[in-house]
């Protein structure tokens, strides 16, 4: 889902279902770099024209994922650890001021929030990791948006939050019942309306986007990369 920041949301288009789903499949090895992807046969595998495809390829290649090259066409490509790094201290410093923010105008706008932490409660249960990651997008989304800036809503959604949290969360073994807690956390923080509290908890907990493997097998732990520099915890979403 998505929305701006009076609060109104849709649902996700079908090119972000096929978007979701092959950065699925990138994540977990069975497209892995160097695979050719061809419109026409994932429109076929899917069941859908190739619009929606042709649309879903775009926004994968603008998150690096995918690359299209003449008389070549569209690759997997290799992703480096560093392209995913690199994404964590932005969204840190861009979620830790949407904590700051929607901290001082929580009346009735982290409904949505609250309905995020339930789903992931109710999807902790089973290993939907896709569908725990889609309502772990729509958690943090809800806190951008409750902040009330819609520059900051746009920065946020340029960096293709669904598209890091899928691949964060498809190479990572953590329980998902502790991430449902940790989520919790966050929501704590922010509806206890201390800016300073908010924030360090969106920055502490974005510290552990990274996946602990890559969809190349490359296993890493690296260091702590926020603003503020919290020691690592244990959550990866």
């Amino acid at each position: 889902m998505s929305g701006g920041v009076d609060g109104r949301l849709v649902r996700v288009s079908l090119a972000g279902q096929i978007r979701d789903y092959l950065t699925l499949e990138i994540a977990q090895g069975r497209l892995p770099p160097g695979t050719p992807v061809r419109e026409l046969e994932i429109a076929q595998r899917l069941g859908t024209s190739q619009t929606p495809v042709r649309e879903a390829f775009r926004e994968l290649t603008a998150a690096g994922l995918l690359e299209s090259r003449t008389h070549v066409g569209t690759r997997v490509r290799e992703l480096a650890q560093q392209d995913l790094i690199d994404t964590v201290p932005v969204r840190a410093a861009l979620e830790g001021l949407a904590g700051r923010l929607a901290a001082t105008r929580i009346d009735g706008k982290l409904d949505e929030a609250r309905e995020a932490v339930a789903t992931m409660r109710m999807l902790s249960d089973g290993n939907d990791r896709l569908a725990f990651a889609g309502a772990s997008t729509r958690f943090h989304r809800a806190i951008v948006i409750a902040a009330g800036n819609e520059s900051l809503a746009r920065a946020w959604n340029a960096l293709g939050i669904e598209i890091i949290t899928i691949i964060a969360m498809a190479s990572d073994t953590y329980p998902l019942s502790q991430a449902a807690d940790d989520h919790q956390n966050v929501l704590d923080a922010v509806e206890s309306g201390d800016p300073d509290t908010a924030e360090h908890a969106l920055d502490s907990h974005l510290d552990h986007y990274i996946p602990s493997t890559l969809p190349d097998g490359e296993a890493h732990e690296p260091e702590p990369v926020s603003r503020t520099r919290h020691p690592r915890r244990s959550s990866a979403f």
